[in-house]
């Protein structure tokens, strides 16, 4: 195996804290040179949740990490972080000195992956179905603050707020407020399957098996405009029913990189005795691990629990693992 780092340039921000990478883009993973990216993130069709992938409705990483590459903001947070940057806009800034008012200008020729235009009508639409569909767990919450969409012509769109909010550029930058066809996403509803339509660096297709998503061929989006540079034209992502499925595809030389989610044990063992071939690399994450307990289970009974809790350091989790 030839020892690679191997980056997907546009996920960002949402990749757990430890990857594992293997392998090189012309090894057997992947054809067509692809790089080939394992996850134990499921995106799952449901009677509850028809929609997983829609920008109105999933709030989950591992969506946001799918709608990251395909679906475009108008602003974007820099790769090392700082102050949002234009990204489907050319432009944008707020017009009133109370940070009540926000203007954006498209960028000129903005086109979907099929190629139709993006235009301000359909910002507008992406961003008011995120409100009017209101999903339950859902991403509205960031931008509940927004009194009045306007726009002006094809190219221009201003945010009205009930009260100033200066973080509103940060909130424009994430997927929930991924600009998606009109045409093809509903105003009051979800958008039904794990199709996902934008103007993102890469147009998407999902292998689909039960309902639930096996596969994800990420191909470049040669029409793309913004700010990221795009270094692949293929990516593809699979998704594993759980860790110990990853590392053996790992292993057996099927992936490329492990992103979400390695066990705690997988980590230890890569940390104390590297593979060969194998580059660990420890990131800033967003994961959270809970230990709960079967309250009606009388083996852990509440003195039990209660016993428990005093022997837990919280100091140390606190500081070193959060």
């Amino acid at each position: 195996m030839n020892r690679k780092t191997l980056v997907l340039p546009a996920v960002v921000g949402l990749l757990a804290p430890v990857l594992a990478a293997c392998g090189s883009a012309d090894s057997g993973a992947g054809g067509d040179g692809a790089i080939v990216v394992g996850t134990t993130d499921q995106l799952v069709a449901s009677k509850e949740n028809p929609a997983p992938l829609d920008p109105a409705i999933g709030y989950e990483a591992g969506v946001w990490n799918v709608l990251r590459q395909t679906v475009q903001t108008l602003t974007t947070v820099p790769g090392g972080g700082g102050e949002p940057v234009p990204e489907a806009a050319r432009s944008c800034t707020f017009t009133d000195t109370a940070n009540e008012s926000y203007r954006c200008t498209l960028r000129p020729g903005l086109t979907f992956a099929d190629g139709t235009a993006v235009t301000a009508e359909d910002v507008k639409h992406s961003i008011q179905r995120v409100i009017d569909i209101d999903a339950d767990s859902g991403p509205v919450g960031l931008l509940a603050n927004i009194d009045m969409i306007e726009t002006k012509g094809d190219d221009q769109v201003i945010f009205h707020l009930n009260t100033p909010d200066a973080t509103f550029p940060y909130k424009l930058a994430t997927p929930a407020a991924g600009i998606v066809p009109k045409a093809q996403y509903p105003a009051k509803e979800g958008r039904t399957g794990f199709q996902v339509n934008g103007s993102g660096p890469y147009a998407m297709k999902p292998q689909v098996e039960d309902g639930r998503v096996v596969k994800i061929a990420f191909t470049k989006n040669p029409s793309y405009k913004g700010e990221l540079k795009v270094l692949n034209d293929r990516v593809e992502m699979d998704l594993f029913p759980d860790a110990e499925a990853m590392g053996k595809a790992l292993d057996e030389e099927k992936i490329h990189l492990m992103t979400r989610a390695m066990s705690p044990q997988q980590a230890s063992d890569m940390l104390v005795e590297p593979e060969e071939g194998v580059e660990l690399t420890e990131l800033p994450g967003l994961a959270i691990s809970y230990v709960g307990f079967d309250t009606k289970d009388p083996v852990v009974s509440k003195p039990v629990r209660q016993a428990m809790a005093q022997i837990v350091d919280r100091g140390a989790i606190a500081g070193k693992v959060y």
